[in-house]
């Protein structure tokens, strides 16, 4: 019996690669492309800036996160530049993404280890099956997004700290630290939502303080190097470049002069630099996302139940109900229920030694845990996480229920049922699925612009900068609606740009709306040219072309007998002149509205940071932050909505000509993760 259990312990592993990776394949196929957001934003632009000198030419192109680490993006670059078709790119993820599965499967095997090496199939196929289901890793599954492939090295970092309980040797330590270190260095939230939490378990994998003390060492120096070792390309060349290398972060401190560009020419005024501790506290609020962070403790303590509601924007931006987290937080009540029967009955449970690791990888969870809902409370930077967590609950029902395998049998069974039906019914499977036909990027560009580079200006918050690659060799992207303000070091360098390229600059506008037959309808520039004014510039209405790409559009009809097609998004590009800028009335408006609402920043600092620029949109001056908006209407009403969960609701806050005389006194709170104002009349 125990050879038997042996050779199908052999035969496991390999069943379990063949299949994870057949089932990513096959789950990638029938979930359809995905092009999200972040894909044609940045995704793209960044393997292309990995192994193309973009830092001279192009300037904030995809936002701040054109200057994060972009290797593992290289991917992606690769496969579209040898003009791969979608499918052999997305089959290709798909394998990449099942190793996830397969480094799941290792930590189980390694959690529930016997000391004759096999471990029990309830534990290990349970875990991956309930891995397989994580509604965030489904979703991901054959896409661009680096979650999962920077997710599956820092896995794979936890997966050889569990085996240094069993072998004792520091060679597993040096192993977890490469690779937590590797999954750092490819993607930040890593660094404290991976790497950092993995601690305990260095701690806890040998037994005497002096070997603690060196397990530490070890891996400290071992994680450091690997992520030296992939920071320092890109932070030396981001050195060279403006000074810093972790532009724009902590600019303060590594250039306190106000360099933010290697072609800056005229030296910018002396500033007195931050503190080091205010620049790193900074940089920690510039990591934290509002978005679906809990409003307080209360709602972090529910957010594992939470979590199972079949709703949108909880934990990550399309629904994505996970039962889960709310099994680990019934699991330490299923496991002293178990501990209190085994006693009462007189049962001595023998597998005491076996599960030595599970008590420290928790320890590792909740730490991980705790800082994810302080920072993010984002799905999608928790992945590594939510493989632990997967492994931490099937591996505590089993040693909970240990002397009851007919319970256990119907506890785990009921578990991936309710994740199953979750999945069928409360999970949203793609963000914007396409079919899988042709390239990857399916534009069509004119002539003129594939042949002759420009510099272009993006009016949107989706930079659109995928198009980069694709565009005439010399094009350049500068992204001057990034909320630089007027004579900083950033704007001096946008100005910079554009001055040394006057004669080939263009906008690009995305389209929102079509005619009924799907022609695309040319916006006005009026509104949404004043960036472009702001910089005594002006769009040129006669030299004007469209881009467009397939994909999902999100437009407004006109009335009409409906034709043409429904799956292409259009962007307009014009060419951009000399203007005469912003005017007087323009800037008096101007004037008014930063009063305004700089007062209602000092007001609401919890929901509203200081810092943003007022934007001329239209016929109102408006502020974005980043999941809210505040505006202040040419006919002197002062308004704020949030836009991610709000709802359109529209919250008004009194008329400017009163917030000039003196700030009304507002109630400022988060409910759920919703940002509400209140004027607080007396």
């Amino acid at each position: 019996m125990k050879l038997q259990s042996i050779a199908m312990g052999i035969w496991r592993r390999p069943a379990v690669y063949a299949l994870s990776t057949a089932l990513a394949v096959a789950w990638t196929l029938l979930a359809g492309k995905d092009v999200p957001w972040d894909a044609l934003h940045y995704h793209l632009y960044a393997g292309f800036s990995a192994i193309n000198d973009r830092l001279g030419v192009d300037y904030f192109p995809a936002g701040t996160l054109s200057y994060l680490n972009p290797y593992a993006h290289l991917p992606l670059y690769w496969m579209v530049r040898a003009d791969w078709p979608s499918l052999s790119i997305g089959v290709t993820f798909a394998c990449l993404h099942g190793v996830m599965l397969w480094m799941i499967y290792e930590l189980a095997h390694a959690v529930s280890r016997r000391p004759d090496g096999t471990s029990p199939a309830t534990v290990t196929l349970g875990a991956v099956a309930l891995g397989a289901m994580n509604p965030i890793l489904l979703q991901e599954m054959g896409s661009t997004f680096t979650d999962i492939t920077t997710g599956t090295l820092a896995l794979g970092g936890y997966v050889a700290l569990v085996h240094a309980f069993h072998q004792k040797r520091l060679r597993w330590v040096v192993l977890g630290g490469v690779l937590l270190g590797a999954s750092a260095a490819l993607k930040l939230s890593n660094a404290v939502l991976a790497l950092l939490p993995a601690l305990p378990l260095v701690w806890g994998c040998v037994s005497t303080a002096r070997k603690r003390l060196l397990s530490l060492v070890v891996f400290s120096t071992a994680s450091g190097l690997a992520a030296l070792m992939l920071v320092a390309p890109w932070a030396w060349q981001l050195a060279q470049a403006f000074g810093n290398p972790f532009f724009p972060m902590l600019n303060e401190v590594f250039t306190p002069s106000g360099n933010s560009g290697a072609v800056a020419t005229a030296k910018a005024p002396a500033k007195v630099g931050l503190g080091a501790l205010e620049a790193l506290i900074r940089f920690f609020n510039a990591m934290r996302d509002p978005r679906f962070l809990p409003s307080d403790l209360a709602e972090a303590a529910l957010r594992p139940l939470e979590m199972i509601l079949p709703k949108r924007r909880i934990h990550t931006e399309v629904m994505a109900a996970d039962a889960r987290y709310a099994g680990l937080l019934l699991l330490p009540i299923l496991m002293f229920a178990g501990w209190a029967a085994r006693r009462r009955s007189g049962v001595l449970v023998a597998e005491v030694g076996r599960f030595r690791p599970l008590p420290w990888l928790a320890a590792s969870f909740l730490i991980a845990w705790i800082v994810w809902l302080g920072i993010s409370g984002n799905s999608r930077y928790f992945l590594p996480m939510a493989g632990v967590a997967s492994v931490l609950l099937v591996a505590g029902m089993y040693r909970a229920l240990g002397t009851w395998p007919r319970i256990r049998f119907y506890a785990l069974t009921t578990l991936l049922g309710v994740q199953a039906l979750f999945h069928w019914q409360a999970t949203d499977h793609r963000w914007a699925a396409q079919p899988w036909d042709g390239r990857w990027v399916q534009a069509t560009i004119p002539q003129r612009l594939l042949i002759e580079p420009f510099l272009y200006l993006p009016m949107d918050g989706q930079s659109h900068s995928f198009l980069l690659p694709l565009l005439a060799p010399g094009s350049s992207f500068v992204g001057i609606t990034q909320g630089f303000a007027p004579g900083d070091p950033f704007d001096r360098h946008a100005r910079q740009l554009m001055d040394r390229n006057a004669g080939r600059l263009r906008m690009l506008k995305l389209v929102m709306a079509i005619e009924s037959d799907g022609r695309p309808i040319a916006p006005d520039p009026s509104t949404f040219d004043d960036p472009l004014r702001r910089f005594g510039l002006q769009v040129d209405t006669q030299d004007c072309a469209y881009i467009d790409f397939r994909g999902n559009p999100s437009v407004i009809e006109r009335e009409g007998l409906r034709s043409g097609p429904r799956d292409r998004v259009y962007l307009l590009t014009c060419r951009v002149l000399p203007g005469p800028g912003r005017t007087d009335t323009d800037l008096a408006g101007k004037g008014i509205a930063d009063v305004v609402l700089n007062r209602l920043e000092r007001e609401c600092p919890q929901l509203l940071p200081t810092g943003r620029v007022s934007v001329r949109s239209g016929s109102i001056w408006r502020r974005n932050y980043p999941d809210q908006v505040t505006w202040v209407n040419d006919d002197g009403l002062v308004r704020f909505a949030d836009l991610l969960r709000g709802g359109g609701d529209v919250v008004e806050l009194g008329l400017a000509k009163d917030w000039l005389v003196a700030p009304r006194k507002l109630k400022c709170w988060r409910e759920r993760g919703q940002g509400r104002i209140e004027v607080d009349n007396p």
